[in-house]
């Protein structure tokens, strides 16, 4: 009986919203306010979403608080090379060798890193302000006429985040001499290059990076990996520190 019940009753409903359906609607008119948003609304608060968010957020203070490094100096980044570049990317290079084999260089962008890291203790939330965006670790393998590219790029642009390894000597924006791992460019190797996923798409005007014959997503964040990099050198009794070398040289 409640089949025989229900079948009709669906029927009816489905002819209902297809009749429905039917209708032409227009909008008459639109109407329009400026609301301001200021403390007077402070006093309106739903006392349920404002426990939801307090027990969310003491959770969340302490685990951002929680300090899992010291650095030696402030880090900041800046062309042709940084202190806080050189240590980006040389712990990109470092975290990706260890599981994933040789890397011949790191490369990150300047723009991705969104704040200064600060001499004394490092937090979780200090890395997540310098690193606060979801971009991924990715292995590109890149045949050396798309790496010439790609520092002929860098070098126009005044350099980049690159890691230890790279000896690139700049003169009027043209590249002067090159060497990665102290041997000249080989343009028929194939090198294998970690990065983050926003510049392999060729954002940034790093194009070359697109012509990977092979892309690996490494499936971490930039973010997750340095913090992991960090609580691997406070393990090890080692803290954050970085210096500019000859990576990145600009002659006149």
């Amino acid at each position: 009986m409640k089949v025989k019940l229900f079948v009709p009753l669906l029927f009816v409903l489905a002819t209902f919203f297809t009749a429905c359906s039917k209708k032409q609607y227009a909008v008459k008119s639109i109407e329009g306010a400026r609301i301001e948003m200021n403390s007077d609304w402070d006093n309106k608060a739903d006392p349920g979403i404002v426990a939801l968010v307090d027990a969310y957020k003491t959770k969340l203070n302490v685990e951002m608080n929680q300090e899992i490094g010291f650095a030696d100096k402030t880090l900041t980044k800046g062309f042709p090379q940084s202190l806080l570049t050189n240590f980006t990317t040389d712990a990109m290079q470092d975290y990706a060798s260890g599981s994933w084999g040789h890397i011949d260089f790191a490369v990150v962008n300047n723009g991705g890193l969104r704040a200064t890291l600060n001499e004394g203790p490092v937090t979780v939330g200090n890395l997540y302000e310098v690193y606060p965006f979801e971009n991924r670790l990715v292995l590109l393998e890149l045949q050396g006429k798309a790496v010439k590219a790609f520092f002929d790029f860098i070098a126009f642009h005044g350099g980049e985040g690159l890691s230890k390894g790279i000896e690139l000597v700049i003169q009027k924006r043209k590249i002067k001499s090159l060497k990665i791992s102290g041997q000249t460019l080989d343009e028929n190797k194939i090198y294998r290059i970690v990065t983050i996923d926003f510049l392999a798409e060729g954002n940034s005007g790093m194009e070359a990076l697109t012509q990977a014959v092979e892309y690996t997503d490494l499936n971490i964040t930039l973010r997750d990996a340095m913090i992991e990099f960090v609580k691997k050198l406070t393990t090890e009794n080692k803290r954050i520190d970085a210096k500019t070398d000859n990576r990145i040289k600009i002659e006149e």
